[in-house]
C-alpha cells in the first residue's frame, strides 16, 4: 500500500520533510509536482487542483512536520511496526490519521500527532490510545493543550480543559462536590508525550 506510512520508511522521506517544511503556501504547481510520489498529492496534481488550493499546500506542510517527528526512529523500527499491522488495521490507522491531518487548522497539531505516532511506532502506546489521542488533538484548541501542565496536579480553577475528555473532577478516587480538575489517564499520557518531546518549550 502506497501511503504516508510507506513514505516514512522510504529514502525520499528526508527530502520530502525538508521541502515540505519550507513550502510556501503560494507555490506554483510545477514546484509542487516534486511531491508526486504521494498518492493523495499526485491525484490533486492530476486533477489540476493543487495550485489553486491553500488547504492542499498546507496539508503537504503538515505532513512534512508530522513525518519529521520520527527522524530519530530507525528505519528498522518503523518497518517492524508497519509489518506488525494487519492490512485492515493499517487501513484504519491510515484513514484516521490522514483525516486528522487534513482537518488540523494549526501546524502544531501535526507536530503533536507526529509525536503520538512516534510513541505508537516505539510500542509505548497501542492503536486505540493512538487513535484516541489523535482524536482529542483534532478537537482541542492548541491554546488549551499548552495548559495541560497546570492540571497534572489537582487544580480548583474552572477551565475549558475540563471538557476535552482528558480532565475530570474525579480526584483522589472520588467525585468532588466543588470544582477540582486533574488530568485523567488519557490526559496524563498526552502530557507525558508532549513533555518528553519538549513540546511545551517550543509551543
Amino acid at each position: 500500500m502506497a501511503d504516508l506510512f510507506t513514505l516514512s520508511v522510504s529514502n525520499k522521506e528526508k527530502d520530502f520533510v525538508k521541502s515540505g517544511r519550507e513550502i510556501d503556501l503560494e507555490l506554483s504547481a510545477d514546484v509542487i509536482e516534486t511531491f508526486v510520489e504521494i498518492p493523495y498529492i499526485a491525484s490533486l496534481i492530476k486533477l489540476g487542483r493543487l495550485a489553486n488550493r491553500y488547504q492542499d499546500l498546507h496539508f503537504i506542510r503538515k505532513l512534512a512536520k508530522f513525518l519529521e517527528k520520527g527522524k530519530d526512529i530507525s528505519e528498522k523500527e518503523k518497518e517492524n511496526f508497519l509489518n506488525s499491522l494487519t492490512p485492515k488495521r493499517r487501513k484504519i490507522l491510515y484513514e484516521h490519521l490522514t483525516h486528522y491531518l487534513l482537518r488540523a487548522e494549526d501546524d502544531a497539531k501535526a507536530d503533536i500527532m507526529g509525536y503520538i505516532y512516534k510513541e505508537r511506532v516505539l510500542g509505548r502506546i497501542d492503536d486505540e490510545m493512538f487513535l484516541r489521542l489523535c482524536s482529542i488533538v483534532d478537537r482541542a484548541f492548541v491554546f488549551d493543550l499548552r495548559a495541560l501542565p497546570e492540571y497534572v496536579e489537582e487544580n480548583t480553577e474552572d477551565s475549558v480543559e475540563a471538557n476535552n475528555y482528558m480532565i475530570d473532577n474525579f480526584v483522589g478516587g472520588y467525585w468532588k462536590d466543588g470544582l477540582s480538575y486533574m488530568l485523567n489517564e488519557i490526559g496524563q499520557t498526552l502530557h507525558r508525550i508532549l513533555d518528553t518531546n519538549e513540546w511545551y518549550k517550543n509551543a
